[in-house]
């Protein structure tokens, strides 16, 4: 089994999800930012260098826990993170109009002409939001108006035993969307959410994905570090 992983990371191309955590990155306004502060330096004769870092639970390219908006739902260090690899499906979506919803129709558009998205999945939908990634002050622009992914669409891929939803946006559910059925959704049928995904433009349909959470007590979400593995 190690030949075999071994084998697979040798023989095919890695394709980096993650945006690059850094001060001023971007962030939703009421969640923790990034910040990262020298605890230790050569300058200061510590004889060494090291890093203190603070950030908020979703703070860059992370993965929610089914606690983030299910009350008594499994936190961060309780989900198994063998779903967080897998097959992955990235659907384009980027052409859609600004804080529109991916439907049920359009999802079964793509699957007949891309292949059955099947269980155990992972699937990613690329709005092209990874483009509009900017650090403060100029933020504004990936902060609003991304397209997300209907209640019904959602559901459809539940049904279908999807356990892992990803998305380049700052959210699952679109911009405008306060009911946040996909969360619900999704969460609520304990399977996870990955948002901030960065560079889907460089993927195919089909790849191997792999990412893992920090292992951190009681948290609704995580850091990840996430990356695709294609032929």
């Amino acid at each position: 089994m190690t030949n075999d992983l071994v084998s697979l990371l040798q023989q095919h191309r890695l394709i980096e999800l993650n945006h690059l955590y850094e001060e001023f990155m971007p962030v939703w306004p009421t969640h923790g930012k990034f910040f990262c502060s020298r605890a230790e330096d050569y300058v200061a004769g510590d004889g060494n260098y090291n890093c203190q870092l603070s950030l908020g639970d979703h703070c860059g390219t992370h993965v929610d826990a089914p606690v983030h908006f299910i009350e008594g739902g499994k936190t961060i260090e309780q989900i198994d993170v063998r779903q967080l690899t897998g097959r992955g499906r990235c659907l384009d979506m980027s052409h859609l109009a600004a804080n529109s919803d991916i439907s049920l129709q359009m999802i079964k558009g793509w699957e007949a002409e891309h292949g059955a998205i099947e269980a155990g999945d992972i699937v990613i939908f690329r709005t092209g939001y990874d483009e509009k990634w900017r650090c403060r002050p100029h933020q504004a622009e990936f902060l609003a108006n991304w397209p997300g992914l209907s209640g019904e669409g959602a559901d459809y891929l539940i049904g279908k035993g999807v356990k892992v939803f990803g998305t380049d946006a700052m959210s699952l559910d679109r911009y405008s969307n306060e009911a946040h059925p996909a969360h619900l959704a999704v969460l609520g049928a304990e399977c996870l959410i990955l948002e901030n995904l960065a560079n889907l433009k460089t993927l195919p349909t089909e790849f191997t994905f792999i990412a893992l959470p920090l292992r951190i007590k009681g948290a609704s979400a995580s850091p990840i570090r996430a990356i695709a593995l294609v032929k």
